[in-house]
C-alpha cells in the first residue's frame, strides 16, 4: 500500500482557499486551519492517502455578541461541531465543495415555523 503525500499543487490549492499550515494533528498527519470568520474555523488533516475535514463554530461567543446567552451564560464551552468529520480524496475541488455544503447546512432561520 503506497502512502501518497498531497502534491504541492494540492497544498497550493488549499492555501489558495485560505488554509494555513498549523503543525501536525494528534494522529500524525499534517494539519491546516481556515479561519472562515470570527466564529467559524475549518480544520483539514492530511493522512497521506486522504484528508479529513472538520469544523467548529464558537456558538457561545456568537450568541453573546447578539445579546443572548446559552444556559447560565458560560461561553467558553459552547462550541458546535459536526457529529462526524468528512473523509475526502486529496482533491482541492472536493475540499471546496465540502466547505460550501457545510456553509449551506449552517444557514437556517430560527423564526421559520417549519423547523
Amino acid at each position: 500500500m503506497s502512502h501518497q503525500r498531497p502534491s504541492r499543487s494540492f497544498e497550493e490549492g488549499i492555501e489558495g482557499l485560505g488554509f494555513v499550515q498549523a503543525g501536525h494533528s494528534r494522529r500524525g498527519g499534517r494539519m491546516w486551519t481556515l479561519t472562515f470568520n470570527s466564529y467559524l474555523e475549518f480544520t483539514l488533516h492530511d493522512y497521506h492517502e486522504h484528508v479529513v475535514l472538520t469544523w467548529s463554530l464558537n456558538l457561545g461567543e456568537f450568541v453573546q455578541t447578539r445579546g443572548m446567552q446559552i444556559g447560565a451564560g458560560e461561553t467558553s464551552y459552547q462550541e458546535l461541531y459536526p457529529q462526524r468529520d468528512v473523509k475526502l480524496a486529496i482533491d482541492v475541488d472536493r475540499v471546496r465543495a465540502e466547505i460550501t455544503r457545510t456553509l449551506g447546512s449552517l444557514r437556517f432561520d430560527f423564526a421559520d415555523p417549519g423547523l
